[in-house]
């Protein structure tokens, strides 16, 4: 697995960027996300382990949570879950949608067809999805990785449908947990996390992008730093007409 060096410069907006902005041969193969060894990484933070437990036990995974939210704004359509891992997600909400998932690593999306899932073997960028495909995106621990986070947001845009929805989870910057473990956090630790994002920074980019936030961003899991935001496409207010012969 590859290293850089880590360092994020924070600005007065209230996003904090890594710098320098390492090169995709610093960045990890897409398999490495699901490597062995990563799976050790997570597996060791027992406290987490335990608390996830206590919170599943009471409301359910994170996940089928995350659903079910969603499922009250939208409650069927077509969903794509952008950076969907081995399906944990679409396992979720196949419940209540036709769903696809979207991943760039070969190990996970494997994993993922494997449960039943259908997969695009891709990033968002290259996947080359049509225009108005799809009423929900879902994005759980996927933005705070991509190099442009509006760009993606603009493809997102793009390909859904109107008065589609867009789902997304996110480390969140400057929360109880950041703040109690400083530069020791996992959120900037744990992962190559390229942008990290406030509450009012996440729905400045959303609405950058074209989106408008349904909701204020919410905390999902106790004494925890996870974002959670829903947010709509905003109709196109006027479409070019094709240029005279």
């Amino acid at each position: 697995m590859s290293t850089i060096p880590v360092g994020f410069w924070a600005c007065e907006c209230g996003i904090a960027l890594l710098d320098p902005v390492p090169t995709s041969q610093q960045l990890p193969e897409t398999g490495d996300w699901w490597s062995p060894h990563r799976k050790e990484i997570y597996r060791n933070v027992w406290f987490k382990r335990i608390r996830s437990g206590i919170q599943n036990s009471l409301f359910g995974n994170a996940r089928s949570r995350l659903i079910r939210q969603t499922h009250k704004v939208i409650p069927s359509g077509r969903l794509l879950d952008i950076g969907c891992g081995t399906g944990s997600l679409l396992k979720e909400a196949t419940k209540f949608y036709d769903c696809t998932g979207l991943e760039p690593s070969d190990r996970a999306a494997a994993a993922a067809e494997a449960a039943g899932f259908k997969v695009i073997r891709s990033t968002i960028e290259d996947a080359q999805i049509p225009d108005d495909a799809f009423d929900v995106v879902t994005m759980d621990a996927v933005l705070e990785h991509v190099p442009d986070p509006v760009s993606v947001l603009q493809q997102v845009h793009r390909i859904l449908r109107s008065k589609g929805i867009v789902v997304i989870k996110v480390p969140k910057l400057w929360g109880p947990s950041h703040r109690r473990h400083g530069r020791e956090w996992n959120g900037f630790r744990v992962g190559y996390h390229l942008t990290m994002f406030t509450g009012a920074t996440l729905s400045a980019t959303l609405q950058v992008a074209g989106f408008t936030p349904l909701s204020h961003p919410c905390r999902d899991r106790w004494l925890d730093d996870i974002l959670v935001l829903w947010g709509r496409q905003q109709p196109v207010s006027k479409k070019l007409a094709p240029a005279a012969a």
